[in-house]
Formats: structure tokens, sequence, C-alpha cells
């Protein structure tokens, strides 16, 4: 079985996302993750952003780990509450989902650009 860490961001599903956000979650901040509304609700929400095998999502895998790992390196765990999840992401720090779509949109062009530079010569 392979897992997100094997494969590009671009070929992530809801399950690598998942995964990864446990991950990064546990690594980060010492705690188990707990994902809003259960797995499944969850695996909806990231469906809806990253797209699924018959639908096309609103935003695609690469925007998705951007706005994920801005949102864990903004937040702040306190004694109440010491992690986060995907759907208090989506709902309290909504506002790094421009950032995050900037951010990509930047790289690409800056790798567009780039693309017809034959650097063969250095």
């Amino acid at each position: 079985m392979t897992t997100y860490e094997s494969k590009p961001v671009a070929k992530w599903n809801t399950r690598d996302f998942q995964a990864y956000l446990k991950a990064e979650h546990e690594r980060l901040y010492g705690v188990p993750y707990v994902p809003m509304r259960g797995y499944q609700a969850e695996a909806g929400m990231l469906g809806r952003w990253v797209g699924t095998k018959r639908k096309p999502g609103a935003y695609g895998p690469e925007i998705t780990k951007r706005f994920i790992d801005m949102c864990f390196a903004d937040y702040k765990p306190s004694i109440e509450w010491p992690g986060v999840s995907f759907g208090w992401m989506q709902t309290y720090m909504g506002r790094n989902l421009q950032r995050a779509v900037s951010a990509v949109l930047a790289e690409e062009k800056r790798a567009e650009r780039n693309s017809g530079v034959d650097d063969a010569w250095f």
C-alpha cells in the first residue's frame, strides 16, 4: 500500500490527507489527532477541497496541503485546545486559504516562466 510519503502531493487523496494530518498533528503537538465530527465527515470535507475519483475538488491537493501547513504553522496550542482538525482549520483559519492559493499560483507562474529557459550552459 502506498502512503502519502511515497507519492507527490498532486496525487494525494483524502486518505493521504487524513494520514498526513494525523502524523503532523502528533509530531507538532504531541497529542492524538481528532477529526471534527469524525473521520467520515472529515473525508467529505477533504473530498470537496481535494477532489475524488468521480468529482474534481474546489482547490486540489497542492493548495489544500499548503493551507493545512499554514494552519499548523499559525496555530498555538493551549490547555483547552491542545490541537486542531481540518474542520476547525476551515472554520476558524479560512484566511489562510487565500494565502495558500496565491502562493501556489505564484509558484506555478514562476515554474512556467522558467520552463522555456535553457539551463544547459550552467
